[in-house]
């Protein structure tokens, strides 16, 4: 075994008791990608062979399959600054899969690499600071974390009866990061003057991979999921989709094909028109791998901004893309213009329109809220009673929310639920009405279990955790929550919704199917009625 090598005897048991489980737990991942489903549990040797000794070049030589990359929209329910008013828009965000079979790869380096970088950041004292992509922060998720970013908003209020809470945004993140500077950061966690051969190998996969547009391999070959599913033919591999007649029956014939109809695309330099030079970036977001490398690539960012954090006296931390900082409002200006001129030096860029910045203070009724510092700063007006409602904001964190008094569920995540429950609602009372329906009456019981609070591991179960002063984990381990009042009551008609849902969209399809039935009554002058239980 190479000595430079991050496979050990040790650290592959604990990756395979973590990704391989048991028979009984282990769940085969089934998403669309160009090679079959592999079963870990059962082949998990293929994927040691290849990663536990780098001097046999046996990942080094080996081929990564091109990513597939889909496109997520997810709706996000937000207070649109233009039109003055709260309103429901569409985020796409792509993400990219890897092949069933390199995914096990990328996991491995993940599962090693971050057990480095957690150790590095530990050594310079600054692991306090990032919160995301973590396995040392002993089972600690969101929850806690918005609770600790808002105790340090009230401490400095409690002090001083002001402070500012700045959070900033990096613009498409992972498009941007530069290969140079990425390879000299990872090399920087390792104390190696350069990768070792099997991990540039990963490294290079990762910064010049390739590319199949989902939609665009069945928009190109007229392919209709819902009708092969419908016709019962069963597939694993998007390769099986095409017909041999076309390329081959072989995996490389039908991927040069996809090669030679321009469908795989190769993520390579782009010339930047300002410079004129060519820009080496970005990396597929969506990987195992592109977590702990999105911690990496910021070590020295995060070490300088905890570094001035303590001059300054202000309270760093960062998810991922997502920064935050609680300073003196006096100090706020300058924090926020250092925290700009820093980013750029990594070549990213955090746009000032998604820079928020709420003000702290005691407003006319001697309370403290939180005020919007933009809004404030374009109108050009000193707040008096009479409009100071109108400047209100909330600090918004990882999908909750604080005035200067309470904790509440953000009105996104809030909007995000319903309007799944709602969809689910319908497809569920759709299959209960439908010809080839096996049961008179509606599958409520999976309706509760994934929409409301009988259900042990969803939204609602989440929040409730979440607005208890503590709550005890699966694992026994007991956890702070937001200890708040108001996100119960935020929730509390949720089961009346579900259930007027539930019955509003039956009686629809009721009386559809009725008209349904009259007409074929009229044609064949006899009719069949299903009366179905709600």
């Amino acid at each position: 075994m190479a000595k430079d090598s991050l496979y050990t005897d040790e650290i592959w048991l604990r990756f395979k008791d973590k990704f391989g489980q048991t028979p009984s737990s282990f769940k085969l991942k089934k998403y669309p990608q160009l090679d079959p489903y592999f079963d870990f549990l059962n082949y998990s040797e293929l994927v040691k062979e290849k990663i536990e000794d780098s001097s046999l070049k046996s990942i080094q030589t080996h081929s990564f399959t091109p990513f597939v990359k889909i496109l997520t929209k997810t709706p996000r329910y937000r207070y649109q600054e233009d039109k003055a008013c709260y309103s429901l828009d569409t985020k796409i965000r792509p993400i990219s899969f890897a092949s069933h079979f390199d995914s096990y790869i990328y996991a491995f380096y993940a599962f090693a690499l971050t057990e480095k970088y957690q150790e590095y950041i530990r050594s310079k004292d600054f692991h306090e600071s990032v919160i995301a992509y973590r396995t040392d922060l002993n089972g600690q998720c969101n929850i806690q974390f918005a609770k600790e970013a808002f105790n340090r908003v009230q401490e400095r209020i409690s002090k001083t009866q002001t402070c500012s809470a700045i959070a900033l945004d990096i613009t498409g993140y992972f498009d941007n990061i530069d290969h140079f500077l990425l390879k000299e950061k990872w090399c920087k966690i390792l104390d190696f003057s350069e990768l070792p051969i099997d991990q540039y190998k990963v490294f290079r996969s990762l910064t010049k991979y390739s590319y199949l547009n989902f939609s665009s391999f069945l928009n190109h070959f007229n392919i209709n999921l819902n009708h092969i599913k419908k016709q019962g033919l069963k597939w694993q591999s998007l390769l099986d989709l095409m017909d041999d007649k076309i390329a081959g029956p072989s995996f490389l014939e039908k991927l040069n094909y996809l090669r030679e109809k321009k469908l795989i695309v190769t993520n390579l330099p782009k010339l930047n028109r300002e410079t004129n030079e060519l820009e080496f970036k970005g990396i597929p977001q969506g990987s195992s791998m592109s977590a702990v490398l999105s911690n990496i690539y910021l070590i020295d960012f995060d070490e300088y901004i905890v570094r001035i954090g303590k001059k300054y006296g202000f309270t760093y931390r960062r998810y991922c893309d997502d920064l935050l900082i609680v300073c003196n409002t006096s100090d706020a200006k300058e924090i926020n213009a250092l925290v700009l001129l820093e980013i750029e030096k990594y070549k990213l860029v955090i746009q000032p329109k998604k820079t928020e910045r709420i003000d702290f203070h005691v407003n006319s009724k001697g309370i403290v809220r939180g005020f919007n510092y933009k809004k404030k700063v374009k109108d050009k007006i000193n707040l008096v009673y009479k409009n100071e409602s109108k400047y209100y904001k909330s600090l918004q964190y990882l999908g909750f929310e604080f005035n200067g008094q309470n904790s509440y569920v953000r009105p996104g995540s809030l909007s995000r639920y319903f309007q799944k429950m709602k969809g689910r609602i319908v497809k569920t009372i759709l299959m209960s009405y439908s010809n080839k329906s096996k049961a008179d009456f509606i599958h409520k019981k999976q309706l509760y279990d994934k929409y409301s609070h009988l259900g042990k591991r969803n939204f609602l179960s989440y929040v409730r955790d979440a607005a208890q002063k503590t709550y005890k984990k699966s694992s026994g381990i007991v956890r702070e929550g937001l200890d708040s009042i108001h996100i119960k009551r935020q929730l509390s008609h949720h089961f009346r919704i579900i259930e007027n849902e539930i019955r509003k969209t039956s009686e629809q399809r009721f009386l559809q199917k009725e008209v349904k039935n009259e007409i074929k009554k009229n044609i064949n002058g006899r009719i069949k009625k299903n009366i179905f239980k709600i």
